[in-house]
Order: structure tokens, then sequence, then C-alpha cells
């Protein structure tokens, strides 16, 4: 689950005199002692809530908090992105979703632990902090209503990625992706735009319910028609708006 820290910080901010830590976990054993980790103080922006948190680096795919670990923190990426998702027993993966920087995840738990499984999808970035803010959002009527919109927001996305995965074609659920990824990347919708999808071909087709091969395949079929163009492993450029949308929305 991730939140959109523009929203979180114009709209909520005069509520929020401390958003320090949602949630999250303790420092997995044996963890990689390449990832730095240092204290930060993020800057006090017009929102009126500074946090101090610990940054800490990670390479891609290496794991930043796992699914069953207690939940202690919250996190915000700062840069890279970072995938949520829930592995299972006999090796199956599905990606419950992406989060890209300024935005929080760690809000996913069943009781005090964790839901999901969060991973570095690209080398990434991102600031851990301690859950002693939600004491400040109690106190506060106002902080308690913006959370619970923002939330809400997140589960208009997760109804949206059920929606795609019950009822759109293999192409549909494609250039549906790509169009998320675009608003989510806050590109101004046109022809030419460039996206870094940061994630790899397998993390889509996890997220889509798809195998690589037809992910692959889907993408090269809409670089022939000139939907889009592919200059790079993780970089699409949006050559026809127009005819994305109508493929999103079934009408080619």
């Amino acid at each position: 689950m991730s939140i959109n820290i523009d929203r979180l910080e114009t709209a909520t901010a005069r509520h929020l005199p401390s958003f320090g830590a949602a949630l999250a976990f303790p420092e997995a054993a044996g963890r990689s002692a390449t990832r730095e980790e240092t204290h930060h103080r993020e800057a006090e922006s017009s929102s009126g809530f500074p946090a101090i948190g610990v940054a800490l680096e990670f390479g891609r795919n290496q794991t930043v908090f796992t699914d069953g670990d207690p939940a202690h923190f919250f996190y915000k990426v700062t840069s890279g992105a970072v995938r949520l998702c829930k592995l299972f027993p006999d090796g199956r993966r599905q990606v419950a979703g992406f989060c890209f920087p300024g935005e929080y995840f760690g809000l996913a738990w069943q009781g005090d632990e964790y839901a999901l499984t969060a991973e570095a999808a690209s080398d990434s970035t991102v600031m851990r902090f301690r859950q002693s803010c939600l004491e400040d959002i109690e106190r506060s009527p106002g902080a308690r209503s913006q959370l619970v919109s923002l939330l809400c927001g997140e589960l208009s996305l997760m109804q949206n990625h059920l929606l795609m995965l019950g009822r759109q074609t293999v192409r549909e659920r494609v250039a549906s992706f790509l169009l998320m990824m675009l608003d989510r990347q806050r590109l101004t919708a046109r022809d030419g735009a460039v996206m870094d999808l940061h994630m790899g071909r397998q993390d889509i087709a996890d997220y889509l319910g798809l195998t690589i091969e037809t992910v692959c395949r889907t993408i090269s079929d809409l670089k022939r028609a000139r939907v889009i163009a592919v200059p790079g492993p993780r970089e699409i450029v949006i050559s026809n708006l127009r005819a994305l949308r109508a493929l999103a929305d079934g009408e080619e």
C-alpha cells in the first residue's frame, strides 16, 4: 500500500505536526551490510511536519521487509521504486503494487505483522520512520479524516487492480498498466511522453497476472503498431496516446 506524499503534505500538513512513523518492521537479522544507513532529518516543508528518519539504500531485488515481520515502522521512497508482493510457498509471486518517489508504504498489515513483502524493484533509497506518529494522528480529527481519505484512494487502486485481473484482456491489461504508470509518475499525458518503468518485465507480468512471455509479446505488438516505442529495457515512449487509451478501454 502506498500513499501519495504530494496530497498528504499539501492537504494534511496543518493537522500533522509530526508524521514520523506509521508502520513497519524491526531490522532483519543478517541483512546485507552493503546497505547504507544514516540518520536524516527531512527538510521542513510548507506542510509543517518535519520527520526524523533513517535513510536506507537497497540494491535491486533486495528485501525491505517480509510478509510476517512485526510492523514497527513505515517508509517513504525517495529514489527508485519498491514493489509490494505476496510470495507463496510453491514459489509463485503476485505483485500487489509499486511505490515511487514521494510515496509511503508499510501501511498494510495483519494484526501486528506486515501482510506483504516489500522489495526494491530497482536501486532505491527509502526513509524509515517510527510508529509514534500514530499518536499524533489519533489526537487530530482532521488528520484522521485525511488519512482515511488517502487510504480510500489506495483501496480504489486495489479495486481497479482486481477488475483488471478479472475482466480485462491481455492487451487491455498491458495498455492500462502503461497508462497507470504515466499517471503515477505524474507525467503529462501526451504523445512523446517518456516513462522510466523502474521495474522489469517479470514484475509487470506478476502484477498483471500474466507470463513474462505474454508481456514481452504484447509490448512488441504495441511497438510494431507504433502505439509505443521502446528505446531501452525499462524505458517506454508513448507514441500514440489515443490508440493506447482505446486499447485500455477495449475499443480496438
